[in-house]
């Protein structure tokens, strides 16, 4: 079956998440003038852990909430007491801010995006409330989108998938789906029968019970020679 429609990982995949969540936990220990030995992307991938921990342990609440929680731990892991008296709920909504918008897109993407844009139906599938979403970089490509609040579920569950599927009125061997996650994606989409290029940016390896995809690239753009050749077999 050719492909009638792309789905991406967002965050990670198509935009730097991990620049806008540096900025975003700079300027939250900016605000508490809060001292630390440990550098702002060591403190950005505690409180990223600790939010997908939060997510996956648990019945779905909104990421507004699990991603609070797991600030005012990860904060409090640094220096106890220090949310004390604090409107957590502000501080959140500070390093989720800088979180969307201030995650650069890939050149890499943007280039693919232009391309693909009139070919495909293009939907990110996201395990983000919607409204942060809708707040991030490059939406202006997706006149559809899929997230875990609108899912009431986060990847790697067949649920955000299933919903995917839902919203575009596409069967599972329609879709063809771009991401860097690994369980989060792989884990997810795969059983569903839909194709993944697994992009691995970071040059990692996958554990020996993971998942495979169907492709490995570094970057997006060796995708394209792919759908090409699938949409002219």
């Amino acid at each position: 079956m050719k492909p009638k429609a792309l789905t991406f990982d967002y965050f990670g995949t198509l935009v730097n998440v991990a620049t806008g969540g540096i900025r975003g936990i700079e300027g939250v220990l900016q605000h508490l003038a809060l001292t630390t030995t440990q550098t702002a992307a060591n403190v950005y991938a505690d409180w990223d852990r600790r939010t997908v921990q939060g997510y996956r342990s648990n019945a779905y609440r909104r990421y507004r909430e699990v991603a609070q929680q797991a600030l005012n731990d990860c904060l409090e892991a640094l220096h106890e007491g220090c949310t004390r008296g604090q409107d957590m709920a502000a501080l959140t909504e500070l390093l989720l801010t800088h979180l969307v918008e201030s995650s650069p897109p890939f050149d890499d993407a943007v280039v693919f995006l232009d391309w693909a844009r009139d070919r495909f139906v293009l939907m990110p599938i996201t395990n983000m409330d919607t409204d942060l979403w809708r707040r991030s970089r490059l939406v202006e490509y997706f006149p559809k989108v899929t997230t875990a609040e609108m899912a009431r579920a986060y990847k790697p569950s067949e649920t955000i998938f299933r919903t995917g599927l839902t919203t575009l009125g596409m069967r599972a061997d329609e879709i063809f789906h771009c991401s860097i996650g690994t369980w989060a994606d792989i884990d997810g989409a795969k059983p569903l029968g839909i194709k993944v290029a697994w992009i691995n940016r970071g040059a990692e390896k996958l554990g020996d019970f993971q998942a495979r995809p169907d492709y490995e690239f570094a970057t997006l753009e060796p995708v394209r020679s792919v759908l090409e050749h699938l949409i002219n077999e």
